[in-house]
Formats: structure tokens, sequence, C-alpha cells
């Protein structure tokens, strides 16, 4: 049995793809088909490479949770809609 992922470094695989895909976020707030899932890919693949493993299911729902919800707390991006 694997240790769940701490939270703290769940928030650092979303900060990192938050901040390391400003277009693509500024895309998908534009409704621009299938960035939701390069985000949530490359937020569950971050956390893998900060982990050293691969995520259980559950834990890579947790990192799409947390990524959807700092996703609804951005302020809107340039080029996306008001």
């Amino acid at each position: 049995m694997t240790d769940p992922l701490p939270t703290g470094l769940i928030a650092d695989a979303v900060r990192a793809t938050v901040e390391g895909e400003p277009d693509v976020v500024a895309a998908w707030q534009a409704g621009t088909p299938k960035t939701w899932g390069h985000l949530a890919g490359r937020a569950v693949g971050t956390a893998r490479r900060l982990s050293g493993r691969p995520l259980t299911d559950g834990e890579r729902r947790q990192v799409w949770a947390v990524l959807w919800d700092a996703l609804q707390r951005l302020p809107r991006m340039p080029g996306g809609p008001p």
C-alpha cells in the first residue's frame, strides 16, 4: 500500500501547471475544446514526477479536483471571455 499524496505536493503540482501553461489556461477560460484534458494530464504528470511513483485512481481524481478549484478561482486571463 502506498502512502497518500501530501496536500502540499498536490498544490505544488497544480500551481506548476497553472503557472506553466498560461496560454492553455486562457484557452480553457475561453472554452476551447481539449484544454481541460491537457491541463489535467499535465497536473497529474507533475504530481507523479514530484511523488516519484504512479498515482492511484483516487489520487488522480484528487489532483483533478484541486486543479478545477484553482482554475475556477483564477481571474480571467487576457484573451479570455469577460
